[in-house]
């Protein structure tokens, strides 16, 4: 007992969030940074995978790896001593998330479980009905609740629980759910400390790997430049996050480029890629961000999300000169009258200018689409064809359509699912569709959309448009440069079996 490590929290993701390719867990990051920036000390529980080839025989034994993710979790947890155990939870994860609780309190009952997220954002009662295994909601951004939630429960400030904005937890005296007052976000951001890579191998997240650009093999690092997204789409929670949350914010020029200096210095970085919703929403701010880029010499290229209507040929163009080499866009559908159903804000006609334009600079482009959506026909499918024949991405992702609680299309809809029904449909919606039809299939027609998401996917996304990026000058230098030669030869097995993986 006493040779226990002593931390004030220990942070966890669920297990299930092993299996992303090479990605930390950043938002753990910016708690746990923020904690020890105050003072705190914090444990993130991280059990990295091996192998990361996510092929048929992986997906028949993905229960069971999860399941030995958490056991060594669990083996790590009993050896440390803490107070606080804090757990970040989305939707399909609710269940995962209380099981794990339930593992924890059992080695230590004494141990405070809160959780934090989208889902205990929106529905805190639900995580209050099972067996109170979880004693506190975080509502909204978490780093500044998680301090005060700390420093009250480690008797370093005198603040009660119903005094700490952004709290639920269910009070027993009362017998009810008590929430305490909303918690405003943070205006400024660049107040927000950077991640604490620190509290992660970030040696192993920044292996050569083609999953941060996608498609593009690199030594890589995720970076969170914005906090909200104004867009009105039907089908995400932006519209609903931004009641909690506000506008978007964003982090300053000066701030992003003295984390990439940073993590170019310690882990010898060569690209990054923002996780952010919609990068590009702030023009101004983007063009400064490639300004300084540029001005500082540090050799890197990256990659982002965007949308159609915040990019225009002069912003693309300065993107591209500081070294964007990859946009993912949002392009949903295949025609005006889809977009207009989902309220994407966007048309064909700008999806198609855009992509020439990105044509024009030679920045890669990423399709992202969405089928099985309400009243949906054959012919929204053939559209969807029929534009990506004409737009030519790079990469295509074909994504079959779930109903997140939180969406608009959710909650105006008739898809109210129970808890046990979160993870089945979320986690693989093509079985879903035909084990129970009546409920997860929304659209009109009859084609097993699991068969066409395949069959499509192998054929829009082109070996020979990914050759094309390999074979380029700009690749070459950035290998030439690179501080990390050997590591590329090391993974160089992993981009071959990738490759395989996906074309066959």
């Amino acid at each position: 007992m006493n040779n226990k490590e002593n931390f004030d929290i220990v942070l966890f993701s669920p297990p299930s969030r092993m299996i992303n390719h090479y990605r930390p867990p950043i938002g753990l990051l910016y708690i746990g940074g923020y904690l020890t920036h105050h003072g705190l000390s914090v444990k993130v529980m991280d059990v990295p995978l091996k192998d990361q080839i996510r092929d048929s025989k992986f997906k028949e034994n993905v229960k069971e790896v999860i399941s030995n993710v958490q056991k060594r979790m669990l083996d790590d947890f009993r050896n440390i001593k803490t107070k606080i155990v804090g757990i970040s939870c989305y939707t399909p994860e609710y269940f995962e998330v209380v099981s794990l609780a339930k593992e924890i309190k059992k080695i230590d009952p004494s141990v405070i479980v809160m959780v934090g997220g989208i889902h205990p954002t929106f529905y805190p009662e639900e995580f209050f009905e099972e067996d109170d295994v979880i004693d506190i909601c975080v509502i909204g951004e978490g780093e500044v609740t998680a301090y005060e939630l700390c420093r009250s429960i480690l008797g370093k400030s005198k603040l009660a629980l119903s005094e700490i904005k952004g709290l639920a937890y269910f009070d027993k005296k009362e017998n009810k759910v008590v929430h305490t007052a909303k918690r405003l976000p943070v205006d400024n951001l660049d107040e927000i400390s950077f991640p604490d890579y620190n509290l992660v191998d970030t040696q192993y997240y920044t292996n050569a790997s083609p999953y941060s650009i996608r498609g593009v093999f690199l030594r890589s690092m995720y970076l969170l430049a914005s906090r909200g997204c104004p867009s009105q789409c039907t089908f995400c929670v932006a519209k609903k996050l931004r009641e909690i949350f506000g506008m978007g914010r964003f982090r300053s020029a000066e701030s992003l480029i003295k984390e990439l200096k940073y993590l170019k210095e310690k882990f010898a970085i060569d690209s990054f890629y923002f996780v952010d919703d919609l990068f590009t929403v702030n023009k101004e701010n983007v063009k400064k961000f490639c300004g300084l880029l540029k001005k500082e010499h540090l050799g890197l290229i990256w990659g982002c999300s965007s949308k159609v209507s915040t990019v225009n040929e002069d912003l693309l163009k300065i993107m591209a000169s500081s070294g964007c080499v990859q946009i993912d866009f949002g392009v949903e559908r295949g025609s005006n009258e889809a977009l207009r159903l989902v309220n994407k804000g966007q048309t064909v006609e700008m999806v198609k200018d855009i992509f020439r334009l990105c044509h024009k600079y030679k920045i890669r482009t990423f399709a992202n689409l969405l089928v099985n959506l309400p009243k949906e026909s054959e012919k929204d499918l053939e559209d969807i064809l029929k534009l990506l024949d004409e737009i030519k991405p790079e990469i295509v992702s074909l994504n079959i359509f779930s109903p997140y609680p939180g969406t608009e299309i959710y909650d105006k809809g008739n898809y109210k699912f129970t808890k046990n029904e979160y993870a089945d449909f979320f986690i693989d919606a093509s079985r879903a569709i035909k084990d129970n039809p009546d409920k997860f299939k929304f659209s009109r027609h009859n084609i097993d959309l699991g068969e066409w998401t395949r069959k499509y996917s192998k054929k829009y996304n082109s070996v020979l448009l990914n050759l094309k990026f390999y074979l380029s000058f700009k690749y070459w230098k950035v290998l030439f440069f690179s501080r990390r030669k050997i590591n590329y030869l090391k993974q160089a097995d992993l981009l071959v079996r990738e490759f395989i993986n996906q074309k066959f």
